[in-house]
């Protein structure tokens, strides 16, 4: 049940839908076998103002939060695969980062 949220600029990826990246993301997951479609949420977030460096090239930076007690081998896994898969988009950016996070199991509620 990982959360997969992508945070993009909103003025450099005016032309992209935004959605394809989502589910680029959440089918690279799926054909993975990490995890089941029916597991996965995706949601993202446009900023305005940002910095890359000492300037302002665009960046995209996805987290997937995950249930904790997942071994580090499986952590890897799941942030090369979305790296992987939304590396194809050719996205107008300068760099793609993922950052997997551990969320509380025991207190983590649905």
């Amino acid at each position: 049940m990982p959360h997969i949220i992508i945070e993009y600029p909103e003025q450099a990826m005016k032309d992209v839908d935004i959605t394809t990246v989502l589910k680029t993301a959440r089918d690279a997951i799926v054909d993975s076998g990490l995890y089941k479609l029916s597991q996965i949420k995706t949601r993202a977030y446009a900023f305005g103002v940002h910095t890359y460096a000492d300037g302002t090239d665009p960046y995209i930076h996805i987290q997937a939060r995950i249930c904790s007690g997942r071994d580090e081998d499986n952590r890897n896994r799941m942030s090369q695969v979305i790296l992987s898969g939304v590396k194809t988009l050719e996205l107008p950016v300068s760099v793609i980062t993922v950052e997997v996070v551990d969320m509380d199991r025991a207190s983590y509620a649905r």
